[in-house]
């Protein structure tokens, strides 16, 4: 059924973390652990990150879509767990705050 729709299927659940589903890959990550401020921004926060770490591993656009759904679990790992820490820094102070390139840099 996948092979028809979507390369990838990503899924937040909050503080439950995220689950990601590729035809040949399904990936459960936890939630990055933090005292909670602000939810505002969280979605958005976290759907920035990935389409970043997508980004930076080659795998957005239509050429790439075959590349997408064939992800290591390794690269789609590492994508998840930055989108949730991007989230997490966002969740951790007031308002939809996101993190800067340099703040997730330095740490």
């Amino acid at each position: 059924m996948m092979s028809r729709g979507p390369a990838l299927v990503v899924v937040t659940r909050g503080g439950g973390g995220v689950f990601a589903r590729t035809a040949a890959l399904g990936l459960s990550r936890p939630a990055t652990p933090i005292e909670l401020v602000d939810t505002v921004g969280a979605g958005d926060s976290f759907t920035a990150g990935l389409l970043d770490g997508l980004g930076r591993a080659d795998l957005l656009g239509g050429a790439n879509r075959a590349a997408l759904a064939a992800v290591d679990e390794s690269t789609l790992k590492s994508v998840l767990d930055e989108a949730g820490r991007i989230a997490a820094i966002t969740c951790s102070r007031p308002g939809a705050d996101p993190p800067t390139r340099a703040e997730l840099d330095a740490d």
